[in-house]
C-alpha cells in the first residue's frame, strides 16, 4: 500500500456556544505545520442547523487564515446532516479558490455524537483534497 501524504491542515477543536436563546458562536481551531495554530469564528442565529452552518463558516475562515499568504479562500455553500445506513453523516459544500483556480468541493464526515466536530472535519475533508494532501 502506498504511503499517504501528510495532511496539509489538521483539526484541533470545534466548539459551538449558545450565546442566548437566538444566537450561537462557533469557534474552530486548526493547525498548519508551516504556520502553527489558526482559528475561525462565526456567529449564527436560530436553529441547530444555523449552528452547524456557523461551525462550517468558522472552519472555512480558519483555513483561509492559515493560507492567507497563498491567497487561498474557502467559502461555505451549504451544510446538510443526512441519515444514511442507520447513522448521521454531515455533508458540506464549499467553494475554494487559490492561485487562479476555483473549485466546488464536497466534504463528508460521520456525525457520530458530535455534529460540530463532524461539520468542521467535513470542511477539512474537502479542503485538504483541494490543497493537495490527505
Amino acid at each position: 500500500m502506498a504511503e499517504r501524504p501528510p495532511r496539509t491542515i489538521r483539526f484541533i477543536r470545534a466548539e459551538l456556544e449558545r450565546l442566548d436563546v437566538l444566537r450561537f458562536r462557533a469557534v474552530v481551531q486548526i493547525e498548519r505545520p508551516e504556520s502553527g495554530l489558526h482559528s475561525g469564528t462565526a456567529d449564527g442565529a436560530g436553529t441547530e442547523a444555523d449552528g452547524l452552518r456557523a461551525i462550517a463558516r468558522a472552519a472555512a475562515d480558519a483555513v483561509s487564515e492559515a493560507f492567507s499568504a497563498d491567497e487561498v479562500r474557502v467559502r461555505v455553500r451549504g451544510v446538510q446532516p443526512v441519515e444514511a445506513f442507520g447513522q448521521t453523516v454531515v455533508i458540506v459544500s464549499v467553494a475554494a479558490s487559490a492561485r487562479g483556480r476555483s473549485q466546488t468541493l464536497l466534504g463528508v464526515c460521520d456525525g457520530g455524537e458530535n455534529s460540530s466536530r463532524a461539520t468542521a472535519l467535513a470542511v477539512l475533508n474537502a479542503t485538504n483534497r483541494f490543497l493537495g494532501a490527505g
